[in-house]
């Protein structure tokens, strides 16, 4: 359905392309697209001799970049700053004339907005500013320095400058990750203390990175030898933060970086392992993407036993999925339902005996609790009870059971 908020960001962003462009040009190596000039031209574009910072409003194309060119005569504190226009969240990412990444951000502007300072020598830069979702936005971008006027109001936290090859970094392991025992490294620091580490991969493999620590939120990206962003992730279970490269990474160095959205002198636990088989079996029945043996051999299951009319169960669902079982002896309509006790968000999926989703529901009238109907065939079923936030809560489920009624004239 169309809002009036996809109107409104459609039509401005039309009405940006409407504007005369200012020339356009790869100022930052061919790897950064060609950008427009802050001060509309590149002599114009100083920002040491400028009275006052760059002001533009950027229209993102989906899956680019918008790129704000800008020069430094002089060695200068800087500030770039992105704040999305009708709820949209930008990510910036600063770089120099070589075209190697030098700062990236992502939220430390407050409400969703990016923001970074940094003292840089003289050349030229490239602000890139692209969405975080991937798709179509509008930013207004503020390029200026330190002693200048904000654009945002800051978060607190603080932005993180690309770890290249002379950044000082934590060393992850003491050996290529494919020689150590077990195949996997951690180390846990506070963000202030170590807000880098560097490992080393032998030859190819998948790998999984992870910082945990929920009271910090931790924020992670991952860099390779040049200083090139390869990933980030915040969120990915809970507060705390995971990337997943499972098709293998590249055998050399790589740098993790590190920052901390709400408290960075808490402790946060950084790790790299090798990425399995089986790690991935178990990610899928975690988030309820799969179903896993109804035996409970590698998750443990819930045996709810025979739904004849109507079945409950209570109890606690966290990170990961709570899996429950029951057999329907004959066919007929099933309604589930699942109940937030406290501050819980449920979500359910339901899996035949074969493993195949038949259903999922999130939100159902008007609540955050959640409700399916299907008809089924006799057999077994797995049900997918989980939180919306992955955070511990307890979430109560009735599975019921109609059966159809007979035609007019006729009894069962």
């Amino acid at each position: 359905m169309t809002t009036h908020r996809t109107i409104a960001l459609a039509a401005a962003l039309l009405s940006l392309s409407a504007l005369p462009a200012l020339a356009q040009e790869a100022a930052c190596g061919a790897s950064v697209p060609a950008g427009h000039w802050a001060g509309g031209s590149a002599d114009s574009s100083d920002i040491s001799t400028a009275a006052g910072p760059f002001d533009l409003v950027g229209a993102v194309p989906p899956g680019s970049y918008h790129v704000s060119n800008f020069t430094l005569s002089q060695p200068m504190a800087v500030r770039v700053e992105a704040q999305g226009q009708f709820g949209a969240d930008p990510v910036i990412e600063l770089y120099d004339q070589q075209g190697a990444m030098v700062l990236t951000d992502d939220d430390s502007g407050g409400n969703w907005a990016s923001r970074g300072e940094i003292t840089l020598q003289p050349g030229t830069y490239c602000l890139a500013t692209r969405s975080y979702g991937g798709g179509p936005i509008q930013a207004d971008i503020r390029v200026g320095l330190v002693e200048h006027p904000a654009l945002t109001p800051g978060s607190g936290g603080s932005n993180i400058l690309a770890c290249t090859s002379d950044m000082q970094a934590t060393p992850l392991g003491g050996a290529p990750l494919d020689r150590l025992p077990g195949q996997d490294a951690s180390a846990t620091n506070t963000v202030n203390g170590a807000p880098y580490y560097r490992f080393t991969l032998g030859s190819d493999m998948p790998i999984s990175i992870r910082a945990e620590n929920p009271s910090a939120d931790p924020y992670i990206y991952l860099y390779d030898a040049g200083g090139a962003l390869l990933a980030e992730n915040d969120d990915y279970d809970s507060l705390n933060s995971r990337i997943d490269f499972t098709e293998g990474l590249a055998a050399g160095t790589y740098c993790i970086g590190m920052r901390a959205l709400n408290n960075p002198d808490l402790p946060v636990t950084v790790s790299i392992s090798v990425y399995s088989e089986e790690d991935m079996m178990r990610d899928l029945y975690a988030d309820g993407r799969a179903s896993p043996p109804p035996d409970g051999s590698v998750v443990p299951v819930v045996q709810m036993g025979d739904l004849t009319t109507r079945l409950f169960n209570d109890g606690a669902v966290g990170a990961d999925a709570r899996w429950l079982s029951f057999d329907v002896p004959e066919g007929g309509l099933l309604l589930i339902d699942a109940i937030g006790i406290g501050q819980s968000d449920p979500m359910i999926a339901l899996f035949d005996g074969v493993g195949r989703e038949i259903s999922f529901n999130d939100d159902a009238n008007n609540s955050l609790d959640s409700q399916i109907a299907v008809r089924v065939a006799p057999g077994t079923y797995m049900l997918a009870v989980m939180q919306y936030h992955r955070q511990n809560g307890a979430i109560r489920v009735t599975v019921e059971r109609y059966i159809p009624a007979p035609p007019p004239g006729r009894t069962r």
